[in-house]
């Protein structure tokens, strides 16, 4: 069960990264709410390693020191 978790929290990682480089693309800030709306489980955000992969994929686009 644990195992499951840590691969949706995985997944969801990797959806937040992509959906920061295509509004970062559109030319739209790509904060948690928007992007929320784009991932199949917006919920996600509540897990802090999800949190903290927007933060670190907004740094890699130079958006947040």
């Amino acid at each position: 069960m644990k195992e499951s978790r840590l691969k949706r929290i995985d997944q969801c990682c990797e959806e937040v990264k992509q959906a920061v480089r295509q509004f970062y693309t559109e030319g739209i800030y790509p904060s948690e709410a928007p992007i929320s709306k784009l991932l199949a489980k917006p919920r996600c955000f509540h897990d802090k390693k999800v949190r903290t992969a927007l933060r670190a994929a907004q740094r890699e686009i130079c958006l947040e020191a």
